[in-house]
């Protein structure tokens, strides 16, 4: 009998699908938020693999009773209920280092847009309003500037490297779990508390994981300690910061613009005030999405969730000790 592989949404790259079924895999794309529908189809599944921003609740493992092995699209795992797959005995697997370039390009991206106003600039160019704007136009360089990045891990290290050797920038970092080895070979200067470093960007970058620390770590006063004028970009996790404080941050005047390749809630509800805001570029949870890195990460959850259902320890596995516990549920 073939194992059964849920997945809650395409993969990013579709190629991966057949891979599965050429393994001799049943594989069923759950293309819904319906987790009724979902939990229909996991009673008899042996794996899940799951694409942000779906969240894998207790109540959905409950579901599961053949679940062996929880697959994430990229990275986070801050969509799966880690703790209550530990204790039913599922393995939980990630990705790790894949979202390395595109995220890191992808938030110099960002920071080029909104210091060049690139999407103003675009559109008014468009409607004929450009050509009486942009004589007080504020746009700004990014070469010399200071920039602050919290999380210093493989995207923060990347995007330090990339922005010292292109841009020549002077490259701060807050992250007191980053290995100093990694840090020093990106060039960053490591802070010793957020505090300390976010009085000296010109751009602030958020690279962290979602964690109970993180969460709303950017708020209102971290906002305000931002020297007037400073730029703040996020592609990590929309939670890590405060999107109320960041708007009257804009408002006031007090930051120039806002990069947010991801909020929360996501998307956000029509009328949300950042909507409207044109200091604000927005793309749509799409930084490590590319061609590349797509590939990769469907490729990587191929080949751990069939390793997994062989009865093999994966390379990148998030809860260790479900495999290793008394409710194991490994093959």
């Amino acid at each position: 009998m073939s194992d059964k592989i849920v997945l809650w949404r395409a993969m990013y790259d579709p190629s991966a699908h057949q891979l599965f079924e050429n393994a001799g895999a049943e594989v069923v794309v759950v293309d819904s938020a319906d987790t009724q529908e979902l939990t229909a189809e996991l009673a008899d599944a042996r794996a899940l693999w799951v694409r942000t921003p779906e969240r894998v609740s207790e109540d959905i493992l409950d579901a599961a009773p053949e679940l062996v092995v929880v697959s994430t699209s990229g990275f986070g795992t801050d969509n799966i209920a880690i703790d209550a797959a530990t204790e039913r005995g599922i393995l939980v697997v990630n990705h790790l280092g894949f979202g390395r370039t595109p995220v890191a390009e992808h938030t110099i991206a960002l920071m080029l847009a909104t210091a060049k106003q690139l999407v103003w600039s675009d559109a008014a160019y468009r409607d004929g309003s450009a050509w009486t704007e942009r004589s007080g136009l504020q746009v700004t360089e990014l070469a010399g500037k200071t920039v602050g990045i919290v999380g210093v891990g493989y995207i923060g290290a990347e995007l330090a490297r990339k922005l010292t050797l292109g841009f020549d920038c002077r490259v701060l970092g807050y992250d007191p779990y980053v290995d100093p080895r990694l840090a020093l070979a990106a060039r960053v200067e490591r802070q010793p508390s957020l505090e300390a470093m976010l009085g000296q960007c010109d751009f602030l970058c958020v690279c962290a994981e979602l964690t109970g620390e993180t969460r709303a770590m950017i708020d209102a006063a971290a906002l305000a300690a931002l020297p007037r004028g400073a730029i703040v970009v996020n592609a990590a996790r929309g939670n890590i910061v405060d999107l109320d404080a960041l708007a009257d941050a804009l408002d006031s005047g007090h930051l120039r613009a806002a990069g947010l390749d991801v909020v929360f809630p996501e998307p956000l509800p029509a009328g949300h005030r950042l909507l409207s805001n044109r200091k604000v570029t927005f793309t749509p949870h799409t930084a490590g999405v590319t061609t590349e890195a797509s590939a990769a990460l469907s490729r990587s959850a191929v080949e751990q969730i069939l390793s997994v259902l062989a009865g093999e320890a994966p390379p990148y596995p998030v809860n260790p000790a479900a495999w290793e516990g008394e409710a194991s549920r490994r093959p």
